[in-house]
Formats: C-alpha cells, sequence, structure tokens
C-alpha cells in the first residue's frame, strides 16, 4: 500500500472540494487533491453560476405540499419524479415536507445566511481582487414572475420576514423597469425583485480552475484518480481505486453526489438525493439579458456567460444512475422561448447533470463522531458556488481544531439523528 507524504487527502475537485483543499493548505497543511473525471466537472461545471450572497431561503417552504400534484401534473413544471424511483425517494421526500414547517425554516435560513453572506469576501481571499473581478460579475439578481396581484401567500410572508430578519437587500422592479433591463422580454413578464448585492461567475469551469492553479501554484498535489471505496486502517485510511490504494492519515470527503456512496461502508449515512438539474447554452441568442434572473413561473435561472446565454433549471428525482430524459430540455428551451419569443436557438448546447442535496437544503459539513480524521463536505443543493468558500473555511478549521467562523451543529450530520 503507497502512502501519501500529504497530512490530509481531499477527495473530489468540484467547487466545494477545490474550496476545501485551497483552505486546508491555507491553514499550512500538504493537501493531496483527487478526482476521477478532472477538475470543475459535474454540476460545477453545469451550474448557473449564481452567487447569492443573500440566499437564506430553504427549498421547503409551509405549504409547498399543495403545489407539489401540479408540478408532477405539468409535463413543462420544475419537478419531476420517476415512477420508479419514487419509492426509493420517498423517505427523503418525507424528510423534506417536515422541513417545511415554520420553525425549521427558520433554523436553516440563519444556517444559510451565515454559511452565504461572505462568499465574495472568501473568494476574493482565495483567489486575489485581479482574478474575482475577472471571473465573477457583480451587476445583482432578478427574481421575476409573470403577476403582481397575487395575494400573498404564508410561504411568501415568511420568506420577506427572513430576508429582513438577515439584512439582505432588494428592491422591488416593475414592468417598465424590466423591458428597460431586458427589451426583448415578453409582455407577460410583469413584476420582480433586484438583490442588489447578488453576483455570479460569468464561467463556472474557469472559476474552478483559477482555483485549482492557485492550489497548484501553492504547492498542492493534484492527481485525477477515482476513488472508489475508503476503509479504516492502522495509518488512518485506505483509498481504493482502479490504480491501486493509498494510504492517508486524515480525507476530506467532498465528491458531490458520490459521497454518500463513499463513506456508507464507514457508517456514515448521509441522506442525500440526487436533484438532477439540466442547462442549455444559447451561443447567440440574439436577446439582451445584463445581469442573471430566475423566472419564477417557471423556476428557470438565466445568465450570461461568456460564451452564451444560459438556461438552467428543473429537479428531476430519478437517482443517481438513471440516464438523462430530453423532455427536461425541451422543457427549458420552452421556458426561453416562453420568456424570450423570437429567440435564436441555433447551436444549442445542452447539459445533464447531478446536485446533491439533503433535506432541509443545508449541506453536511462535519466530521465522523466515530471516525476522527473522516470529514464530509458535501449536499449544497443549488447553491455550492455560494457555500463553497465558507465550507472550505470551516473545513479547515475543524481539521486544524481552531475557532470557528460558523456554528459547526448547523450543518453536521446529527441533526437527521
Amino acid at each position: 500500500m503507497n502512502t501519501t507524504p500529504a497530512d490530509i487527502v481531499v477527495i473530489g475537485a468540484g467547487i466545494v472540494g477545490l474550496c476545501c483543499a485551497l483552505s486546508l493548505q491555507r491553514a499550512g497543511l500538504k493537501v493531496l487533491l483527487l478526482d476521477g473525471t478532472g477538475a470543475g466537472s459535474g454540476a460545477s461545471f453545469g451550474n448557473a453560476g449564481l452567487i447569492s450572497t443573500g440566499s437564506c431561503i430553504p427549498i421547503a417552504l409551509p405549504g409547498m405540499i399543495r403545489q407539489v400534484p401540479g408540478w408532477l401534473l405539468d409535463p413543462r413544471g420544475p419537478l419531476s419524479v420517476r415512477p420508479g424511483h419514487a419509492l426509493k425517494a420517498l423517505p427523503w421526500l418525507l424528510r423534506w415536507l417536515r422541513s417545511a414547517s415554520p420553525d425549521n425554516v427558520r433554523r436553516a435560513s440563519a444556517a444559510l445566511s451565515a454559511l452565504h453572506a461572505p462568499a465574495l469576501r472568501c473568494y476574493e481571499t482565495l483567489l486575489g481582487r485581479e482574478q474575482c473581478d475577472q471571473l465573477i460579475a457583480r451587476n445583482g439578481q432578478l427574481h421575476l414572475w409573470s403577476s403582481s396581484s397575487a395575494r400573498p401567500s404564508r410561504a411568501d410572508r415568511l420568506v420577506e420576514q427572513l430576508r429582513r430578519q438577515h439584512h439582505v437587500a432588494t428592491v422591488p422592479v416593475d414592468q417598465a423597469d424590466i423591458r428597460r433591463r431586458m427589451p426583448a422580454i415578453a409582455p407577460h413578464v410583469q413584476a420582480g425583485i433586484c438583490f442588489t448585492e447578488h453576483a455570479n461567475t460569468v464561467n463556472p469551469q474557469a472559476l474552478t480552475q483559477a482555483l485549482l492553479g492557485q492550489f497548484l501554484a501553492s504547492g498542492g498535489t493534484w492527481q485525477i484518480l477515482r476513488v472508489q471505496k475508503i476503509e479504516r486502517s492502522a495509518r488512518g485510511f485506505r483509498l481504493w481505486s482502479s490504480a491501486g490504494d493509498l494510504s492517508a492519515p486524515r480525507v476530506v470527503v467532498a465528491a458531490g453526489a458520490h459521497s454518500a456512496e463513499l463513506v456508507r461502508g464507514l457508517g456514515m449515512r448521509i441522506p442525500l438525493e440526487f436533484e438532477r438539474g439540466y442547462h442549455v447554452e444559447l451561443p447567440a441568442p440574439g436577446v439582451h439579458v445584463p445581469q442573471p434572473f430566475i423566472y419564477k413561473d417557471r423556476a428557470v435561472a438565466v445568465t450570461p456567460m461568456q460564451h452564451g446565454l444560459r438556461f438552467a433549471g428543473t429537479v428531476e428525482i430519478a437517482g443517481l444512475h438513471h440516464p438523462p430524459d430530453a423532455r427536461r430540455i425541451d422543457a427549458i428551451l420552452d421556458a426561453a422561448r416562453d420568456l424570450f419569443p423570437g429567440i435564436r436557438t441555433q447551436g444549442a448546447r445542452s447539459w445533464f447533470g447531478l446536485r446533491p442535496s439533503t433535506p432541509d437544503s443545508l449541506p453536511v459539513i462535519d466530521e465522523s463522531p466515530s471516525l476522527p480524521g473522516l470529514y464530509v463536505a458535501c449536499g449544497h443543493g443549488h447553491t455550492g458556488m455560494t457555500g463553497a468558500p465558507m465550507t472550505g473555511e470551516l473545513i479547515a478549521q475543524l481539521v486544524a481544531g481552531t475557532p470557528t467562523s460558523l456554528k459547526p451543529a448547523d450543518y453536521a450530520l446529527s441533526r437527521f439523528d
């Protein structure tokens, strides 16, 4: 068995694993970073690029259970559950619905705010101001919808209260303002709000490559190697791969959708479901979109990127290994045409990936209570680009045993006991 000279091994080179590796390195540790497919692949490549520092609202909200049947029956709807996977997903779905109680939502909101609010500051620390300015646009974000007259629901009132509580900066926008920003947008889009302090990366892959570059320039070690199994050993942990085995004193599992599988054999049960997401990127859409927005009626995010206009969204619950469903791509293209009549879709590039999510929308950032030296950082769902930098900071503090910037209990696996 080969023994790594590194102090710690990070498994997974997506946005979360890269932030963990770089933060651990900045804490003075020798770090080996492993990934089976290359840095910045998977959800770190195909996401909407949103860096939502004011994102403090979990997915499950009071009253949402009444909306689920309508979503499932609508072929264009934001949620799809594959019938063959429904029974297996049922325990997770029930936990998801239970997390929608007002008390649970308030608890999750406070933890999400603490994790997300410092994201831009943390990216500057990791990359420096110059690279941040090249890769991150600070133009705010919009949430838009088609009706401004609907009576606010109980969930709407709770969301507004939580945003005020966590000092999220927003301003309302009316139809005239929306059309000034985007003259080609459909007239049925009537109202919204602008999150003035939100941002987005113009190229998620370039952002991950920049983090990898910083890691390597500071002496980090990087290998394309897929870890298939982790075992406890006398020297710490034994990592099995197709290229042989490796001994490591400490391990951080930040392998996205594959994290739960890797630690299950060590007795850790992480309640992850895989919200399979899709995107369509249009290289020459022929419409002007100066800042990202989420069209709430269809749960589609629209982001101007370096290489085109990206439409990302939908949630498909179908497990880890089921092939992609082209109908979800069709639904996104339909939403694009609904938003921008006459938009050019020629040359559209499609993507499919897995967003590992927990029932309460909070990631698991924790050390195994029974196996000291084994850490997990996964389950960021829709907000990995925003939550990754503080996740890396917390992991480095847990490993070093120093005071933590966040409350570790908020992200501990034991909250699901």
